[in-house]
């Protein structure tokens, strides 16, 4: 599974994933879960990516975290926008997250 996330990464980095299918996939799959979820599984991905030298993204998902928490109305949109503008996230979140995404592709 972890192969198929990061194929995915690095697909839609390259344009080979339409942006708009990504897009559409990360709604779905955002959409079906609660905020405490999302929240979960943000602070994951943040970890990770603090874990493999990229500050900036990580500083970006906690800031994600703290949406959720105090405007979760537009939060999910937010969440949305990070995944589809750095698609090369997929891979640092929990692997249910990314196939949650991938499965809908």
């Amino acid at each position: 599974m972890f192969d198929e996330v990061k194929t995915l990464a690095e697909n839609a980095m390259s344009g080979k994933v339409d942006p708009q299918a990504l897009e559409q996939a990360a709604t779905d799959h955002v959409g079906s879960m609660d905020q405490g979820e999302i929240a979960d599984h943000l602070q994951t991905a943040a970890q990770n990516l603090q874990n493999q030298g990229q500050p900036d993204l990580a500083q970006q998902a906690m800031g994600l975290v703290s949406q959720l928490q105090s405007s979760p109305g537009g939060a999910k949109d937010a969440v949305v926008s990070f995944i589809t503008n750095n698609p090369q996230v997929l891979q640092h979140f929990a692997p249910s997250f990314a196939q949650g995404i991938l499965s809908r592709l």
